[in-house]
């Protein structure tokens, strides 16, 4: 049997999710900025994780317009 994780989204660049709007251990995503946040144990929320991108890719991005 498998299960399904669903994580809460947002795709607005810029935006993270509130204090109020995970509980704690529960994970969020910005898919824009590829950004992981969750909810620590003082009740601030942290980005766990960070989405790299290279130089070669930005550089490839701006010729490309």
């Amino acid at each position: 049997m498998t299960n399904t994780v669903k994580l809460k989204k947002n795709s607005s660049t810029g935006n993270a999710p509130s204090a109020s709007d995970i509980e704690v251990g529960e994970l969020a995503v910005n898919t824009a900025d590829g950004k992981l946040f969750t909810k620590h144990t003082d009740g601030s929320v942290k980005i766990i994780a960070e989405a790299q991108v290279s130089e070669e890719a930005t550089a490839l991005a701006i010729a490309l317009g």
